[in-house]
């Protein structure tokens, strides 16, 4: 083996799953992380043995108190390498809209989450959601709209 490619540190990146759910008026849901600033996807990081499909279904489920049906066979919207210090790929995924029942049942992660709610598309800018996430939010919608998967690289 060439020492050169022993010593070179690899990227470590933590994989994440996030979902994209909105409501009869096509506003996107977000959600107010207690633990960072800004409005987030709901979704968290892949567990150990865990494909990323599978993370954003339980992690909607444990923030939001929701069972999404992602379908086997739906390929995430994007997939988005995410540079820096804390690398991660973000793979999400469209749940397309929420039924005014399942809305009625959201239930917050109280240890996570201090509000969620929909925002109108064309107002989420840097104020609401932090700019690496508004880049692949912009693109995530793009996708959906065209029906075409996405790749992104941004720069933390």
């Amino acid at each position: 083996m060439n020492d050169n490619v022993a010593q070179m540190a690899h990227a470590t990146p933590v994989p994440s799953a996030g979902v994209l759910c909105f409501n009869s008026v096509g506003h996107l849901l977000l959600v107010n992380p207690t633990y960072k600033p800004g409005w987030n996807l709901p979704g968290g990081r892949v567990d150990q043995g865990e494909a990323p499909r599978q993370a954003a279904v339980r992690e909607v489920r444990e923030e939001l108190g929701l069972d999404l049906d992602l379908s086997i066979g739906l390929e995430p919207l994007v997939v988005a390498w995410v540079a820096g210090p804390s690398a991660r790929v973000l793979f999400l995924f469209d749940a397309g809209e929420l039924t005014a029942g399942q809305q009625a049942s959201i239930r917050l992660q109280a240890s996570e989450l201090g509000a969620y709610a929909f925002y109108p598309i064309a107002d989420i800018d840097t104020t609401i959601a932090p700019p690496g996430l508004l880049q692949v939010l912009r693109l995530a919608l793009a996708a959906r709209a065209s029906g075409r998967p996405s790749y992104i690289e941004v720069s933390a």
